[in-house]
Parts: C-alpha cells; structure tokens; sequence
C-alpha cells in the first residue's frame, strides 16, 4: 500500500482506549509479553517518561489506527531531550515507511520545543531495528543490561546491619542522592522519572545517624527496582545488600520476582554487586541518540 494513503497525524486528539488497542496489536508478536501492560499502565508508564500527546504522532488507514510513536519531552544532560517512548507498527502494515513518516512528522514540531536530542531504546538483538535507526541517523550511545532476581532468599535475609538503619523513606529522597550515580540514568529510570510516576512506589533508605547513605526504589505497577544508590564513601559495607533486603521483604508474598532494568553494561561493581545478590541476566539493550 503507497504511503501516500496513510495519514499520520498528532496523537492528542486521539482517544487513549484507541493508542492502547494498537499498541497491544504491534507488540503482540514482540520479543518480550507485552500483554500485562493494560490501558492503565501504558498511561502510567507514558506520564513516567513525559510523553507529550501534542509531539506524539500515529499513523491511519482510514480510521483505523495502524501505528505509533509515543515521545516524551524534558531536560536531557544539560540540553532539551526527547524520548521515544514506544514505537508500534501493526504487524500487516510494516516495512512501508510509516516508521520514518511518523519520526519525519514530528521533527518540526519538537525542533519548535527547543529539542536537541532524541533518544530511545532498543533490544540489543533487534538487528532489523538498528539498522533502520541507523539510517534514520541514529548512534549508539551506551549499552544497557536487564535483569529479573528470584527473592525468595534474599526476603529470608537478615533485617539491617549493626552500622546503619534502613527505613521507608519519601520519594524526594532518590533525587537528593543523584550525585552518587556513576552514570546519568537511563530516560526510563530518571530521576524526573521517579518524580513523575502516578503510582506508588516502595522507597527505602539507608541511614547512618541522621545522614542518608543510600535508597532503593521500587513500583508496584510494573514491579520494577528503578534505582539502588549508594553513597561512594559507604560502598562494600553492606548498604545495597541492606536496601534491597528490606524493599523485598515489603513486597507482598505472591510477589516472586523483580526486574531493574537499564544498568549500564560499563558498571563493574554495579554489574558485580547484582550478581553477588542473585540477579540473573534478563536482555540487553542499546540507548541510541541523534541530533534534532
């Protein structure tokens, strides 16, 4: 079918119930089940990364909506960033360029927001993706690895250490840390991200008197550790070992497993630490970036 009988437009009049039907029909054959992600959650994971429904664009047969790019905008290492959040394709209608007609179509409108920079994601296995983002001009910026820990022993684990406490803590806590990253987060798991997510999160902090040493996030809604940071002065003292002991024994009992994801594939002691904890391998990804 020629492009030309596509019509891609903005996605802010386009009703949320109608993104959520495409999105599960391109994603139904991905890679990873996508299913579990419902209406609700595609909403709380959009308003995680800043998707702005204005700059994000779908593309039409008729009514029928047949694709997507979902793009969130906010401040990206010192300049204007935006994310590609989702990219969907309805399976029967790709490789007919609609992935570049929508990209193409809403280059003007984030260049007018000041955007400098677009990033996404990609699974490090998706050759075909690559190259097209190649070709679109996209560079790999960094390499990211996922992964999935089983917590029944680590919920059986002693409670805290004799030389700090571990304690609920609030939201704001994790930004206030942002200088004990080694590396900026990934869009995903920013720390605006954290800010922004409409769902309630599991927080937790390691303290030594009346000074934070560390904190541990956690959301429910997609069961995900979003940050473990530790103040560089109190590392191999047992602080992360601490944080994520107590973040699982909080977790209800049915809950058996917990993903973080977006570690980056340069961190030795961070990739050592999740290993030492039981974390397993689950995939790897590429961030990619161009200019706008």
């Amino acid at each position: 079918m020629p492009l030309r009988d596509f019509l891609v437009m903005k996605l802010d009049r386009v009703s949320r119930q109608q993104i959520h039907k495409t999105f599960q029909e391109a994603f139904s054959d991905y890679v990873m089940d996508m299913s579990s992600l419902t209406e609700e959650r595609l909403l709380v994971r959009s308003a995680k990364n800043g998707v702005d429904w204005e700059a994000s664009v779908g593309a039409f047969d008729g009514e029928r909506m047949v694709g997507f790019t979902l793009i969130g905008i906010d401040e990206w290492q010192g300049g204007m960033g935006a994310f590609d959040a989702a990219t969907g394709i309805v399976p029967d209608f790709r490789g007919q360029g609609l992935a570049s007609a929508m990209f193409e179509h809403a280059l003007p409108g984030l260049r007018n927001r000041g955007v400098e920079t677009f990033v996404l994601e990609v699974i490090k296995d998706n050759e075909s993706a690559i190259r097209a983002y190649r070709k679109a001009g996209f560079e790999i910026s960094r390499e990211f690895k996922c992964f999935e820990l089983q917590v029944a022993e680590l919920r059986s684990g002693p409670s805290d250490a004799d030389s700090f406490q571990i304690r609920p803590v609030d939201r704001h806590v994790v930004s206030s840390l942002a200088e004990c990253a080694e590396w900026p987060p990934s869009w995903e798991n920013s720390f605006a991200a954290i800010d922004r997510l409409q769902d309630e999160l599991i927080v937790v902090g390691a303290f030594d008197e009346d000074k934070c040493i560390g904190a541990a996030a956690y959301t429910p809604l997609f069961n995900w550790v979003l940050t473990i940071l530790v103040d560089p002065s109190h590392r191999r003292q047992g602080v992360g070992s601490a944080l994520m002991g107590e973040l699982v024994r909080s977790l209800p009992r049915e809950v058996e497993a917990v993903r973080l994801h977006n570690v980056e594939a340069t961190d030795d002691g961070m990739l050592g630490f999740l290993s030492g904890l039981g974390f397993e391998p689950l995939v790897d990804q590429y961030e990619m970036t161009r200019p706008v």
